[in-house]
C-alpha cells in the first residue's frame, strides 16, 4: 500500500497520535479528528538543484499528494521549507501554514494571503481547533537566526521537534516549560546541528518517553567525519537514557501510534 493511502485509510481514536516519518526532519501526524499536521516536509530534489545536496532517501509521498490541514516549518532552509513543494501545498485553500519570521518572504513569493500564515517567535503560541502550537528556542547560529523549535500539543499530548539546533539545554529547558511525551531531534551533528551524542543528553534534559531520530542519510554532506548522522551511533548513546525514554530510529514512511496510555 502507497503511504498516501495508508495515512487516508487510518483511523486514529481519540486519545492517538499517528506519526508517520516522512524522511530527513519531516514528520506527518494524523490526529483523531482526521487533520493532518506536517512538519518539515523535503519531498523534491531542491537541494541537489540549489547546493548540488544530492537525495540519497527516495521520497515517501509526491509533493501532489500531500493533503495538509496544517503545513509547518521550523526555519526557511530549503530542507525544512521545501522551495519546489511549497507552491503546489499553497494551492490547497484549506491549507494553513506555521513558520518562523524567516519563512514569510517565501510566503509572500507563493502568494499566499496573509490570513492564510502565522509567523511565531520563541515564547509565541497559536492555537486553532484543538491544536497548539508554541515556537521553542533553538540555536542554529548564522545559519538561520529566526530557526525555532515547535512544541505541538493535541488531544492532550505534546510533540516536540527540536528543529536545527545545537546544544543549548538550558535555554530549550527553560523555552519548553511542559512535559514532553515525544521529542524529535537531529542527529547529523553538522551545520550547526545536535549530534547523536547531543540529542541524547538533551533527551536526559527534556525527559520525553519517546526519543526519535532525524536528519540523517537524506545528504552526503551530512555525515561527520567521526560518524555523525549515523542511527547506530545514536542508538548506541541512547543506551545511558534513563529506562523510562524510549530510543527509535524510524525508517521513511515507518509508523509509530503513540497514546496517552504509553505515557
Amino acid at each position: 500500500m502507497r503511504l498516501i493511502e495508508q495515512i487516508k485509510q487510518l483511523q486514529v481514536n481519540s486519545g492517538q497520535i499517528a506519526l508517520f516519518y516522512l524522511g530527513q526532519a519531516g514528520f506527518c501526524i494524523k490526529t483523531s479528528d482526521n487533520k493532518l499536521i506536517v512538519i518539515d516536509a523535503y519531498l523534491s530534489d531542491a537541494c541537489d538543484r540549489m547546493f548540488g545536496f544530492k537525495r540519497m532517501m527516495p521520497t515517501v509521498l509526491q509533493p501532489e499528494e500531500l493533503d495538509a490541514d496544517l503545513f509547518l516549518s521550523t526555519h526557511s532552509h530549503a530542507d525544512h521549507l521545501d522551495p519546489d513543494l511549497l507552491p503546489i501545498v499553497a494551492k490547497n485553500e484549506k491549507t494553513f501554514f506555521v513558520g518562523s519570521p524567516d519563512c514569510e518572504e517565501f510566503y509572500q513569493q507563493n502568494k499566499l494571503s496573509k490570513e492564510r500564515y502565522v509567523l511565531l517567535k520563541e515564547g509565541e503560541d497559536w492555537e486553532s481547533k484543538g491544536v497548539r502550537i508554541r515556537a521553542i528556542f533553538a540555536d542554529h547560529g548564522e545559519l538561520a537566526p529566526d530557526a525555532n523549535g515547535l512544541l505541538i500539543e493535541v488531544d492532550g499530548m505534546t510533540i516536540y521537534l527540536t528543529g536545527d539546533t545545537c546544544f543549548r539545554p538550558e535555554k530549550i529547558k527553560s523555552s519548553l516549560s511542559k512535559k514532553v511525551d515525544v521529542m524529535i531531534a537531529p542527529i547529523n551533528g553538522q551545520y550547526g546541528n545536535l549530534n547523536a551524542a547531543q540529542a541524547c543528553a538533551l533527551a536526559a534534559v527534556v525527559n520525553p518517553s519517546i526519543l526519535i531520530a532525524s536528519h540523517f542519510w537524506m545528504f552526503l554532506e551530512h555525515v561527520g567525519p567521526n560518524g555523525e548522522g549515523d542511527p547506530t551511533t545514536f542508538l548506541s548513546e541512547s543506551s545511558a537514557l534513563p529506562s523510562t525514554i524510549k530510543a527509535m530510529v524510524m525508517a521513511p514512511g515507518e509508523l509509530l501510534m503513540y497514546s496517552k496510555d504509553e505515557k
